[in-house]
């Protein structure tokens, strides 16, 4: 798209969709996303935002918890009775991802739309070639995909088995078999000719509420119809000599910032063995918030203001400073999110009345990691930037295909807590509390812009955070902020990477903290610290990166 003379967001809009086609164990056009866009010829930014949203038949009792359930392959906050939230008919939010790129490329864009659609439908038609992670990751997923005839026909062979290359040995003996999808190449045909009527009325609409309606599922045509993506403004947040921007809607963006807020209290370029200990006490004083008050501020009050806010921070960084640990979850017991959502630790109402009362008592979910997101980020040569994460929560989302359309659609389900009575708890219409963290970063003098995010479910946040922090405070150029060694401590335990300096592991051992070494060089395909890519553009280059230890691509013209 930048060859034939596309900008930024011409270049962001045909990667996703190629991405809804390419990686069906990632993403999905049938799901939800945020883009942001910092246009410096125009000196304006912009937060497109394609939120999942709760169908309007969707209840706060509509799934049964099933309880913890310790082991469990989970990528949803509550455990519910046939993971109800995460597989079939009920789990997927409106699929919002389609809106989110029209809109997108409508408003910024500069190529024709049937240009920019045209990868993304030669690739749905004549096919992409398998690789192995494709396959592992429908083998994971096999049960689920063989229970739906559509998603069968397409993903599987005609005996029911991943398609797989070839190998003996060691050695590859082809390039792999071709992935085609017929259906979904006709339905991009069809919104590039239409835009979005292709998608959210007509023949496709009915379809796909006519096929949710016989499955038993609460999705309709009247919720396609209705659904709008938001254009905006982003959210700002000063971190040193940078400002940061974030997507508005409920995301996991607002932690990020609230991280990166308490963390501009203290000097982490000069932190030595305690700069883990200052970043794990920041994350879980932010998702000990995040789990409790965030929510969708259309229907339950947010304090999000506040929790961003100098004094609130700052009143956080000095409880870090007295040595008082963030009240936390130990091994074995009910994990965070869980012992949170009805427990606040922290009370960023001005006046205590003022506050919510949630005291929901379960959550149920154990592992609460998305195996479905992609994220891309573009800097164009007039320097216009684009962050944008989009996902289909779960590998290959709820597994449905309404028959003749080739969409999947998302688990956005999963996200809300299933428990009535918590901030996310669901709600007709209510936008789930996700995980996807796209920013955008831009030193105040104009000198530097990042465009930056990950894959990895709710360790997006940690790996964010992180690696803004890495460039801000110890001063490192993107691919090595990127490569540096994370952690998480957004779980019980926090996860340290096998490459963190064995002293500040042991200091981190030393105050206390359940650690949990993670493998990341020999585990290719692992989301346990997140999958973090980014741009970076100054005065005098434009460089593309990516995590080392994962799956990943970076191009350059």
């Amino acid at each position: 798209m930048l060859e034939a003379g596309g900008n930024a967001v011409d270049a962001a809009v045909a990667c996703g969709l190629v991405a809804g086609v390419v990686e069906p164990t990632e993403t999905t056009l049938g799901g939800s996303g945020f883009m942001l866009v910092h246009d410096p010829v125009r000196s304006r930014d912009w937060s497109i935002e394609f939120p999942a949203r709760a169908p309007r038949g969707a209840r706060p009792d509509m799934f049964t918890l099933a309880g913890r359930q310790e082991g469990t392959r989970l990528v949803a906050l509550s455990a519910v009775v046939d993971d109800a939230n995460v597989e079939g008919p009920l789990a997927c939010g409106v699929p919002a991802t389609m809106a989110g790129l029209l809109a997108a490329h409508e408003e910024l864009g500069r190529l024709p739309r049937t240009q920019v659609f045209a990868p993304a439908i030669e690739l749905a038609h004549n096919g992409f070639v398998v690789d192995s992670y494709h396959a592992l990751q429908t083998l994971a997923a096999l049960p689920e995909l063989r229970a739906h005839p559509d998603a069968a026909r397409i993903f599987l062979t005609e005996q029911g088995l991943p398609p797989v290359p070839a190998y003996h040995g060691q050695a590859s003996l082809g390039t792999g078999p071709l992935l085609r999808q017929q259906d979904l190449g006709s339905t991009l045909e069809r919104i590039a000719d239409q835009g979005r009527a292709g998608l959210y009325e007509g023949p496709v609409a009915r379809a796909i509420g006519g096929a949710f309606a016989d499955l038993g599922g609460v999705l309709t045509e009247q919720d396609l119809a209705s659904y709008r993506p938001v254009i905006g403004a982003p959210l700002r947040l000063r971190y040193r000599d940078w400002e940061v921007l974030a997507p508005a809607s409920p995301c996991g963006a607002w932690t990020e910032l609230q991280i990166l807020a308490l963390l501009g209290h203290f000097d982490l370029g000069h932190a030595g063995t305690d700069r883990l200990h200052l970043i794990a006490q920041a994350s879980r004083r932010a998702f000990a918030d995040r789990y409790h008050w965030l929510a969708d501020p259309d229907f339950v009050r947010v304090p999000l203001r506040t929790l961003l806010s100098e004094s609130y921070t700052g009143a956080l960084a000095d409880r870090v400073r007295a040595d008082e640990m963030a009240p936390w979850t130990a091994p074995g017991g009910a994990p965070p999110w869980e012992e949170f959502a009805g427990r606040a630790v922290h009370h960023p109402w001005p006046r205590p009345g003022e506050a919510p009362s949630y005291t929901v008592a379960s959550g149920g979910g154990t592992l609460n990691l998305d195996h479905g997101t992609t994220h891309f980020s573009v800097i164009d040569a007039d320097g216009m930037t684009v962050s944008c994460t989009h996902t289909a929560a779960n590998a290959f989302g709820n597994k449905i295909v309404p028959p003749g359309t080739g969409l999947l659609f998302d688990s956005a389900m999963a996200w809300f807590n299933a428990s009535p009575g918590a901030a996310n708890s669901i709600a007709p219409g209510k936008r789930p509390l996700a995980n996807m963290g796209p920013l955008i970063a831009r030193r105040v003098d104009g000198e530097r812009t990042i465009a930056l995010g990950a894959p990895g479910g709710r360790r997006i946040i940690s790996a964010v955070t992180q690696v803004l922090s890495n460039v801000v405070d110890r001063g490192l150029e993107i691919q090595e902020a990127i490569s540096a060694p994370r952690i998480d401590a957004s779980g019980t335990a926090v996860l340290v990477s096998e490459r963190v300096d064995d002293a500040e592991h042991e200091a981190l051992s030393l105050r206390g903290y359940t650690t949990v070494t993670v493998s990341e060089e020999h585990e290719p395909f692992s989301y346990e610290l997140a999958r973090p890519v980014a741009c970076a553009a100054d005065r005098h280059q434009r460089t593309a990166a990516a995590d080392p230890f994962t799956i990943a691509s970076t191009a350059a013209l």
